[in-house]
């Protein structure tokens, strides 16, 4: 048995191969366009196993309904989120983003590149 475990480290790609990735929307999230030009992205909020037997304990063995949550994004996160759609990678879209915005290749990159790795952290991207 032993008492320290190495801890593993994922898998680093390089910055080339990050920037060959595609990325796509998540299949089990829906989103719509506001009036005002926003994006509204809601998607499935996961639940840990223990708080559903509890919550199926006290509905009295009833299914517990399935949490959504809701992420408005502002005027940029919706225009970078509509230039995904599954064919573009991410080297393109920083280049689409830098000519709508006006801002520097760098400076779109830092800000998509960030955009990008929240939006993957929260489930709601697919790289391929």
């Amino acid at each position: 048995m032993k008492l320290f475990r190495r801890k593993t480290t994922p898998p680093s790609i390089t910055r080339t191969e990050a920037l060959a990735c595609i990325p796509q929307h998540a299949p089990s999230l829906t989103w719509k366009i506001n009036e005002n030009g926003d994006v509204l992205i809601e998607y499935p909020l996961p639940i840990k196993p223990f708080f559903v037997e509890l919550a199926q304990r006290f509905n009295l063995g009833g299914q517990p309904q399935e949490m959504k949550k809701k992420l408005q994004l502002d005027g940029q996160g919706s225009t970078v989120w509509q230039m995904i759609d599954g064919s573009r990678d991410v080297r393109t879209l920083i280049s689409l983003f830098s000519r709508e915005s006006g801002l520097s290749l760098q400076e779109a990159e830092i800000a998509l590149t960030t955009f990008l790795r929240e939006l993957g952290r929260r489930g709601l991207l697919i790289l391929r």
